[in-house]
C-alpha cells in the first residue's frame, strides 16, 4: 500500500514538473527573446523593459484600454542629448525590425515621440520620430541621429492637423544599416522614409519608444498601442486588438 501511494506521489510530482516546464514555455516571461509587448492588461508584459526618466504619470490600460499612456514632462527633448521618457530594452543584436502605433495629443511648440535605438557609449542614436509642433507648423516625421538627419534632403510632405495625430512607425537594423517607414492607416502599405542609411552604434544598445515635451512648457500625451517585434513576435494574443496578429506578423511593403 505504501509503495502504491509512493508511486502515485512520484507520478504526481513528475506531472507537476512537466506542467511547470510547459507553462514557462508559453508564459510572457518566455518572451524575453522578443522585443515585443502588446501593452495589454495593466502591466508591461515583457520583463526586459527599463525606464530612463520614468514619467510621473503613465499607465497601461487605465487611461485607454490596451494602450500604454504617457503624460510627457517639459524639457524632455531628443536632439543634443536624450532627456526623454524612454522605455527601452538592452541588446547587442545585429538585426532587428520593430514597429509601433500611437496616438499623440499635443499643445506645445515642440514635442517628440517615436522609436529609438541608442548607444550610451557613443552618446548617439538613430530615431524615427514624430515632431509635434505649433498650429502654424503642425507636425513632421524626422529620421535622425544626434543633432543630424539620416534622411538626405527633401520632405515626405505629410503634415497632420494641429493637436492630434495617429501614426505608425517602423525602424529596422541590419548590421550598421538602418531603414525607416511610416503609414497613417493600419491596412496601408509602409511608406519609405529612407532605407539602408549607414551609421555605426557601439553596443550594448537601448531599443524602445519614448515621449517628451521638448519645450520648457506645453502638453504632450502619447498612447502607444504596442511595441511589435516583426522578427520574433511576442507569444501572447492581446484581446480586442483585431489589427494586430501576434502569432504570425504580416509586414507589408
Amino acid at each position: 500500500m505504501k509503495n502504491r501511494n509512493f508511486g502515485k506521489f512520484v507520478c504526481f510530482s513528475v506531472f507537476i514538473c512537466i506542467f511547470a516546464a510547459m507553462s514557462s514555455m508559453i508564459s510572457p516571461m518566455a518572451s524575453a527573446d522578443s522585443f515585443g509587448d502588446p501593452f495589454e492588461g495593466n502591466d508591461l508584459q515583457n520583463p526586459s523593459w527599463k525606464w530612463q526618466n520614468e514619467p510621473s504619470t503613465w499607465d497601461i490600460g487605465d487611461t485607454r484600454e490596451g494602450y500604454l499612456y504617457i503624460d510627457s514632462e517639459p524639457n524632455r527633448n531628443v536632439w543634443a542629448s536624450d532627456a526623454s521618457h524612454l522605455l527601452y530594452q538592452e541588446t547587442d543584436t545585429d538585426m532587428f525590425d520593430v514597429s509601433t502605433h500611437f496616438h499623440a495629443n499635443w499643445d506645445t511648440g515642440s514635442g517628440v515621440n517615436g522609436l529609438l535605438v541608442k548607444s550610451p557609449a557613443d552618446n548617439n542614436w538613430v530615431t524615427v520620430k514624430f515632431w509635434s509642433r505649433d498650429a502654424a507648423n503642425r507636425g513632421h516625421i524626422q529620421y535622425q541621429t544626434r543633432q543630424a538627419g539620416l534622411r538626405p534632403g527633401g520632405d515626405i510632405a505629410w503634415r497632420p492637423e494641429f493637436g492630434e495625430t495617429e501614426l505608425f512607425l517602423r525602424l529596422k537594423k541590419e548590421g550598421n544599416q538602418y531603414s525607416a517607414w511610416y503609414k497613417t492607416e493600419a491596412d496601408a502599405d509602409w511608406l519609405v522614409i529612407h532605407e539602408n542609411a549607414n551609421f555605426d552604434l557601439t553596443p550594448p544598445l537601448q531599443l524602445g519608444i519614448y515621449a517628451g515635451v521638448a519645450d520648457p512648457a506645453g502638453n504632450l500625451e502619447v498612447e502607444y498601442e504596442y511595441f511589435r517585434d516583426n522578427m520574433t513576435p511576442f507569444n501572447v494574443d492581446p484581446k480586442g486588438k483585431a489589427a494586430t496578429t501576434w502569432g504570425a506578423v504580416k509586414t507589408r511593403y
